[in-house]
């Protein structure tokens, strides 16, 4: 990959996630910028509204290395979030259908999340994400006060 279009590409084949990532036509609100600014090719971090450079490149491929290499490195570049529920017994539900059909998952709970609650989350990696519409619709719950 040489062109910031070619990696943007390949991020969306390879199924990461752009809560976190703006590149192209993703914008993400906060996190990894990979934008041409001028002649320059940069990598940035972007956190409530201020963007730092972290590396500055004259040639858009090695912006495109540098960026594939610093996104592969992070396992949380490909997660998606399937799974948001309020109770215990749910969440070991719907661990127990992800073992069932051999999807690799992380749980991610937040004690103390709203009103003392818990919020039990689960998620999944990369292309995974595609098998489990039915899941989701199962196991993500919306915030209920």
């Amino acid at each position: 990959m040489e062109r910031i279009e070619e990696l943007e590409k390949h991020l969306e084949d390879e199924y990461y996630s752009f809560t976190e990532i703006t590149i192209g036509k993703h914008r993400a609100p906060e996190g990894i910028v990979i934008e041409k600014n001028g002649e320059a090719y940069n990598f940035c971090y972007s956190e409530r509204g201020i963007k730092t450079v972290i590396k500055s490149f004259l040639r858009e491929k090695d912006l495109v290395e540098y960026a594939y290499e610093e996104l592969s490195a992070d396992k949380w570049n490909k997660t998606h979030l399937v799974a948001w529920v309020w109770s215990e017994y749910e969440i070991l539900q719907a661990e127990q259908d992800l073992k069932k059909n051999d999807i690799v998952f992380e749980r991610n709970d937040i004690p103390n999340y709203s009103q003392g609650r818990t919020a039990y989350r689960i998620f999944v990696f990369g292309r995974d994400v595609v098998k489990l519409a039915e899941f989701k619709k199962r196991y993500y719950k919306k915030l209920v006060l």
